[in-house]
């Protein structure tokens, strides 16, 4: 069987899901430390296990990887918010790398 390489723009694609998957994870988490039932239920356990999976290859990433995934992808952010940090230019193309880097740290791609 052939490996089929996914294209940037579906990298893009899997990292939004995985973005909106980990912040559907924290509300969840955070509304049932708030009401005193963590871990009561597999889906919390499930919630909590993800997020720490997330977190944990973030934390095995480079430090551009780590601002771009996070105001990316897993946090809301203006669109703009890389003008702080990058030029344009600088922005897509560390943008391209932080992708590739961070689904490699996931174990996906």
């Amino acid at each position: 069987m052939s490996h089929t390489e996914l294209t940037y723009h579906q990298k893009v694609n899997l990292m939004n899901q995985i973005g909106d998957a980990y912040r559907g994870c924290l509300r969840r988490i955070d509304l049932a430390e708030s009401s005193g039932i963590s871990c009561v239920n597999e889906k919390i356990k499930d919630d909590y296990a993800f997020r720490n999976y997330v977190e944990r290859a973030l934390r095995d990433c480079s430090k551009d990887t780590q601002l771009i995934a996070v105001h990316d992808f897993l946090e809301v952010h203006e669109r703009s918010w890389y003008h702080a940090y990058f030029s344009q230019s600088s922005y897509y193309r560390r943008r391209k790398k932080a992708v590739d880097e961070y689904l490699h740290c996931l174990e996906i791609c």
